[in-house]
């Protein structure tokens, strides 16, 4: 339902007339006065609804989509419509592109920025929308959807955003460990604008009211005006500019989240070192060609307590108290450590302990193969 039509060759808007210039333009039109709709050029009729919106109504079969519109979306227009032009933007209602290949609810212009309201009341699909952005972005306009189906289609984008955020994790298929997901969590219109750059609001379009992810209700005109400011466009691109931090540090942090997880199941999980150094000792036991016993003896001390030592070191880096690592309570009751993605600092000190237990490692595996060569196990170990 349409608040334009053309008459006498002029556009007219029905809310910007006063009563009595509506009665008359009524009367004018009952007497053959044509009204042209402005939509699609088909001929239209005067009607004012329920709620005291004066609009325009196309003939019978007249075959525009603008002749689908309802109550509800109506409504919403010639209110934004209202809104922006008490703001003082020069505003228009259905304003098409010189093309024609959209026609925009409300149109709003002030100095040189360009918006576009769009109440989308009915079902439209990710694909409808990435189109209608994509020719807006061209024309330079900043378009704002008010989206009523949120609730049904907030599944579909949440899996472009998720589908949008796991790239980084590793090339094999395995999750990056050690990262907290309620870092990413967010909201449709986050998650619709991080994945697309589309703008978007949750519209309850009964009520006339919107929503976000951190604020339930919205009045109408109070985020109209908002958005005129610039404020809800920079909080959308605040949240992103902070989920692309995250992001960035989580692929920085990545491959040294895979290694710490690695020297997890060796050190802690699997003991791998230590059952080396009882497999060495128990081979050693029983070769009774084996000379100097009491330095091997010591040798084997010397990394029993190396390997606590890496025990203890591996537990000091998880720990919460030494700042790489929170750890979170999970609905089974157990606890889990998530890496702090606050900093690059906090990336390079990691990477410290990688390369710190990387330098024993390395160390260790010298030390297994002196004691082999001094014992003369080494060939023996090798075929069993």
């Amino acid at each position: 339902m349409p608040l334009k039509a053309v008459i006498e060759g002029k556009t007219v808007i029905g809310p910007d007339l006063t009563r009595e210039e509506w009665a008359d333009l009524k009367i004018r039109h009952r007497k053959g006065l044509p009204v042209t709709m402005a939509c699609c050029g088909a001929p239209g009729h005067l009607r004012v609804s329920k709620t005291g919106i004066q609009h325009f109504y196309h003939g019978a079969a007249a075959g525009c989509t603008y002749a689908e519109e309802s109550r509800e979306h109506l409504e919403i227009k010639e209110r934004i419509y209202r809104i922006c032009t008490s703001e003082h933007w020069d505003t228009s209602v259905e304003f098409p592109a010189p093309d024609r290949s959209w026609i925009s609810d409300v149109y709003a212009i002030r100095d040189d920025r360009k918006v576009v309201f769009e109440i989308q009341v009915s079902a439209i699909s990710l694909a409808e929308l990435e189109e209608r952005e994509t020719k807006y972005l061209a024309g330079g306009i900043e378009s704002y959807w008010l989206l009523d189906t949120f609730p049904g289609r907030s599944g579909i984008i949440t899996s472009r955003y998720v589908s949008h955020r796991s790239p980084v994790d590793d090339p094999s298929g395995d999750t990056i460990p050690y990262i907290d997901p309620s870092l990413f969590e967010t909201g449709p219109e986050n998650h619709l604008f991080i994945a697309t750059g589309i703008r978007s609001i949750g519209l309850r379009a009964k009520k006339q009211t919107l929503f976000t992810t951190n604020n339930p209700e919205i009045s109408l005109a109070d985020w109209v005006r908002e958005v005129l400011k610039g404020n809800y466009r920079n909080y959308l691109e605040e949240t992103s500019a902070a989920y692309h931090r995250k992001r960035r540090l989580k692929d920085l942090a990545a491959p040294a989240l895979l290694q710490f997880r690695e020297l997890y199941q060796r050190i802690i999980r699997d003991e791998t070192y230590r059952k080396t150094v009882d497999r060495q000792y128990r081979i050693i036991k029983t070769h009774t060609a084996v000379r100097n016993g009491k330095a091997l003896r010591k040798t084997f001390d010397e990394l029993y307590v190396e390997i606590d030592w890496l025990g203890n070191e591996y537990r000091s880096c998880i720990a919460e108290g030494y700042g790489l690592f929170s750890w979170k309570t999970m609905e089974h009751g157990k606890s889990r450590p998530f890496f702090r993605l606050d900093s690059e600092l906090k990336v390079r000190r990691l990477q410290e302990c990688i390369l710190k237990f990387s330098r024993w490692e390395a160390s260790f595996q010298s030390a297994i193969s002196s004691l082999e060569r001094e014992s003369g196990t080494g060939k023996k170990r090798v075929k069993e």
